[in-house]
């Protein structure tokens, strides 16, 4: 486009968000992040306690707060919400956010209850707005990168993928929505979905067969530390450790017939702006020497390292970044049919370490 046609176009419009729920991932997840994308700016917030959202507010210069967030739903200065209430009232404040026409970002989960996702996907379907599950890390390069190694068969078949998840509690969860069963406490509905996106983006959940253990002896009988594993007619498994009473260890291995592929501290970019690692392990076999010509030949294991390291990045803010492109029409959404696979497995997963009962993806 020539500068004069470039002056004749109308300049594109913020997109303008509001804030229902001012809970303590909201500066993290939008109201830092947003400082980095353009076009995008925060214009309200909306909580219960008025006073919480005032100090929130004046924090990062919010200048319109709402004790309802009904009041904040019918406001047509606001295109798109994000959602930081606890995992219960996700369902029902999605319906109400796409209903009115807002754009939805919520946190992760989507839901909690399977037989919200039909009338979800009902909305979805008959609403002019996008919605969002922000599961931030399937926006960062490291996972097509993943994909596109498993794909090539450089380093032959996929064995396994080990997944580990362990992020202590702080102070215990107390007062925490993570620490009430009915609201999706424990760590597998906190931690479970990074694993099956994962699954979902490399490799697929397609005919895999999950198995589950918890002795759910966190928090008024919360899942503190929670193992599960996914076997696929290939061969392939991936084993999964979950818990928030275990020390810190977030990490990513798959393991292929000539190599090791290592996501370490696969949680860092949430933090902030950091590099992320892929780190390959590659196996070469070589032969003895020999001094017998009738022995057979004996094969010794070597190994070489390559690295493949991603510019500084903050998983919030490519979050951020495809969720206005999505809005804006310059980049695809993501099928909803992907977030409720998901919760169907996490729901069947989660109750499945209770009886020992075997799980299929369907």
């Amino acid at each position: 486009m020539n500068a004069a046609a470039a002056a004749q176009e109308p300049a594109m419009r913020d997109i303008r968000f509001g804030i229902i729920g001012c809970s303590a991932i909201a500066p993290r997840a939008l109201l830092e992040p947003i400082r980095h994308v353009a076009g995008a700016r925060v214009t309200a917030l909306a909580n219960r306690t008025v006073a919480k959202a005032g100090e929130m507010a004046d924090r990062f210069g919010v200048s319109v707060i709402y004790r309802h967030a009904e009041d904040m739903l019918k406001d047509p200065e606001i295109d798109a919400v994000y959602i930081a209430l606890s995992n219960d009232l996700h369902a029902e404040w999605i319906g109400k956010a796409l209903r009115a026409h807002k754009h939805v970002l919520v946190e992760k989960p989507l839901c909690l209850n399977t037989a919200d996702l039909a009338p979800l996907a009902a909305t979805v379907e008959q609403s002019s707005a996008y919605l969002l599950e922000g599961v931030m890390v399937q926006h960062h390069p490291w996972q097509h990168e993943l994909r596109r190694i498993v794909e090539s068969g450089r380093y032959g078949r996929l064995c396994s993928i080990e997944t580990s998840l362990c992020i202590p509690a702080k102070e215990g969860h107390a007062d925490n929505y993570r620490s009430r069963p009915e609201q999706g406490g424990g760590c597998f509905w906190d931690l479970g979905v990074y694993w099956l996106q994962l699954l979902q983006a490399i490799v697929g959940l397609e005919q895999a067969e999950f198995h589950s253990q918890s002795d759910f002896d966190g928090p008024h009988g919360c899942d503190w530390t929670f193992r599960a594993q996914a076997r696929y007619p290939s061969g392939l498994k991936a084993s999964a450790l979950f818990s928030f009473e275990r020390p810190y260890h977030c990490a990513h291995v798959l393991t292929f017939d000539s190599a090791v592929v290592t996501l370490k501290d696969c949680f860092r970019a949430n933090l902030g702006f950091y590099k992320m690692t892929l780190k390959t392990e590659i196996k070469k076999y070589i032969a003895s020497n020999i001094t017998d010509a009738d022995a057979l030949p004996v094969l010794s294991q070597t190994s070489s390292h390559t690295k493949t390291v991603f510019e500084p990045m903050n998983y919030y803010v490519n979050q951020l970044n495809t969720f206005c492109s999505i809005i804006r029409g310059e980049a695809e959404p993501i099928p909803f049919r992907e977030a409720a696979e998901r919760v169907r497995l996490l729901a069947a997963i989660h109750e499945a370490a209770r009886s020992g009962e075997t799980i299929y993806a369907v």
